[in-house]
Order: C-alpha cells, then structure tokens, then sequence
C-alpha cells in the first residue's frame, strides 16, 4: 500500500499515555506492557511487528478485549465466568511523549485512506495500512483510532515503542472495580457455566 506521506503527516501528534485500560488473557500478566504475533486490526500480516492494544476507558477496552460482536441480533446476553477468569486488567502508561498517527473521527476519509482501515470488522485493510504505516513512516510509535464498537479512543502501539510502555500490576478481571457497572449498564448476566444458572 502507498502512503501519501505528506497527508498523513498532518494527523501526527504527539501525546504521554497515562493509565489507559488494557485487558489481556491471565497467562500474560507476568508481562502486562507486552505482546505477542497475532491477527489484530493493526497487526502485522508477515508477522514482522507486534502491536500493543489499550483504550482511553474501561468500557471501551472490555467492548474491544471481551464482548466484540458476540451479543450482536441476541436478546439475552451471557457471559462465562470461567471465560472472564481467564483475563486480567492493568493500566498502560508512556514514560515519553508517544508519536501517534491520529485516525480517529473522520481522518480516514480526509486523508484518502480506505475506511476500512479504522472501521470494518475484517482486519484485512487495517493490517496492510498498519504495515505501510510502520514501514514508511519509522517515526511513528502507534495509531490513535475510535473503537467501531464504542467510538472510544483507542491506541495500536508498535513493539519498537514497547520500551517505553510500563503496565500496572495486573487484577484479576472479575476483581476490577468498574465491572459490575458495566455488566449492569450492558445488561450481561454472568453464569457459572452453560446451561446453569448464575
């Protein structure tokens, strides 16, 4: 993918990170400002960078890390404890100003990039934009995009800036105090297990 580099560079700011909410599986709280090879909006398709996730906002970061489109056309709304288990929360801070590719509100469609790129479920476009965004522009540490599922900031941080990135400790999800909440303001049941009762 050509980038019009020159475009771009008009959406780059630079911005500190402090406490953003990042939910991640259990097994990786050892390491809770890393990440590993995976299929993500922004990741690499040749695997050749990692790509750290955080919001600006908790629910934002449970929409993105837990419920992604799973309630979508359903009228009760379940989640496994034993799934929730799984995960844990921590908080994501810069100890540098981060430089940021600002995509967020309509910086897509005013800079002539696919929409698709910020804003369709399948990742295709967004990983190819993401890999020219890291390859031709190696100054800039992440993306700054809206959710598609809440609108809320969110920010793809590239591995080269992960050493700057430090992580509270993590609690367990079931633990985070803005969870009940949300559970509530969503209208999720939490169960035990399927087929029995919570």
């Amino acid at each position: 993918m050509k980038l019009v580099a020159s475009k771009l560079r008009d959406r780059v700011i630079t911005a500190r990170l402090s406490d953003w909410p990042r939910i991640l599986p259990t097994r990786h709280r050892a390491t809770p400002a890393g990440a590993g090879f995976g299929s993500s909006r922004y990741s690499s398709p040749t695997d050749s960078f990692r790509v750290l996730y955080a919001a600006d906002n908790f629910p934002t970061a449970f929409a993105e890390a837990v419920v992604r489109d799973r309630f979508e056309g359903k009228s009760r709304r379940y989640l496994y404890r034993p799934h929730l288990e799984q995960m844990c929360l921590t908080a994501i801070s810069s100890s540098r100003d981060l430089t940021l590719l600002d995509l967020r509100g309509a910086a897509a469609y005013e800079l002539g990039v696919d929409t698709d790129a910020s804003r369709a479920r399948d990742h295709a476009v967004g990983q190819t934009f993401s890999q020219a965004v890291h390859d031709q522009m190696t100054d800039v540490d992440a993306i700054l995009f809206n959710s598609r599922l809440t609108t809320g900031a969110c920010v793809a941080i590239y591995d080269r800036a992960f050493s700057a990135l430090s992580g509270t400790v993590p609690i367990g999800l079931l633990q985070a105090a803005l969870l009940p909440a949300e559970i509530t303001r969503l209208g999720i049941t939490l169960r035990r297990q399927r087929g029995y009762a919570p």
